[in-house]
């Protein structure tokens, strides 16, 4: 949501009249970000995920019947929206069915490539690089370069049109001095995401050291060391990550287009079963140096080594 959000900034600026579709799941953010557009609740939840583990085979079906329904009612309401509805342009932040052939239709994604075993993925990959054709553009929020900031995510295996764009990130580097604070950023679904925070503040309770999150759960904290916020903004979020000596996220990629922004490293904590973000976390260990910990097995230890790393890096051109 973050990445579409800052390419609809810029079709604003650039003058363009804009309304938003999105799912029941999306609503109070782009309700908070854009409060003067009308916004058409009636998509349907884009989280998807393919998952590692057990059963995988029964998931991956599980998945493509998932994605190939979402699909049918993207394309079902925005046919029936077309009917009363004149646009210039289809704009599509990883919707794959969210097109028309007689508008011009731009998808915005990162993942032209799915993570995981190839041999399980051979068939999934069929139907994502055929419903990439449908798209008369495809950008990707992403460097043209050989250390990309998604990996292989990027590649094209099929014949769509591809445009790499840059990275879109809400917050921008700011040139501010350093507390001695760890921020820990809550993403992503629940009941996920309150467990990840509940995890979190307990390997960190022995810690002398400040502790702010950002984002909701369902959790809540005694310790004095602990400042709860909840959600944050664009610029609220822009300034405690700037701020902030040391930071701990999950691997999805608009936080680590953030993390890119502000040039700063992060202790990376994929979740668990999720393989792109178990994918992107060992890549940006491996191609940017930075400190990872799996969910299962997080320990006070693993704190102690990264507030003892440096925080900064540079991204090899």
């Amino acid at each position: 949501m973050t990445r579409g959000s800052e390419r609809i900034s810029q079709f604003i600026n650039e003058g363009n009249i804009v309304e938003i579709a999105c799912s029941e799941n999306q609503e109070s953010f782009f309700r908070n970000r854009f409060p003067e557009f009308k916004l058409h609740v009636s998509l349907p939840n884009n989280h998807i995920h393919i998952e590692s583990g057990k059963g995988l085979f029964f998931k991956l079906g599980l998945r493509v019947f998932e994605f190939h329904s979402n699909w049918k009612k993207e394309k079902s309401w925005l046919k029936k929206h077309l009917q009363s509805n004149t646009y210039d342009i289809i704009y599509s932040d990883n919707r794959y069915g969210f097109y028309h052939p007689n508008v011009h239709s731009v998808l915005l994604t990162h993942q032209l490539t799915l993570p995981g075993p190839r041999f399980l993925l051979a068939l999934p990959q069929l139907v994502l690089n055929a419903n990439l054709k449908n798209f008369n553009e495809i950008e990707i929020p992403d460097y043209n370069a050989s250390d990309r900031l998604s990996g292989v995510l990027s590649q094209n295996n099929s014949d769509a049109s591809c445009s790499f764009i840059g990275p879109l990130s809400q917050v921008k580097f700011l040139q501010i001095p350093l507390k001695k604070q760890l921020l820990l950023i809550l993403s992503g679904p629940e009941p996920q995401r309150s467990r990840f925070a509940k995890d979190i503040l307990e390997e960190t309770s022995q810690l002398e050291f400040k502790v702010i999150v950002a984002g909701e759960s369902n959790v809540q904290s005694t310790k004095s060391n602990v400042s709860q916020l909840g959600y944050c903004n664009a610029r609220q979020l822009e300034q405690l990550m700037n701020e902030s000596s040391h930071i701990v996220c999950r691997s999805g990629y608009s936080t680590l287009m953030e993390l890119d922004a502000i040039q700063k490293k992060a202790l990376l904590i994929p979740t668990s079963g999720q393989y792109e973000q178990e994918y992107l976390a060992k890549y940006w260990a491996e191609q940017f140096n930075f400190p990872t910990a799996n969910e299962n097995e997080i320990s006070t230890k693993d704190f102690v080594n990264y507030l003892n790393e440096t925080t900064h890096f540079e991204r090899r051109q």
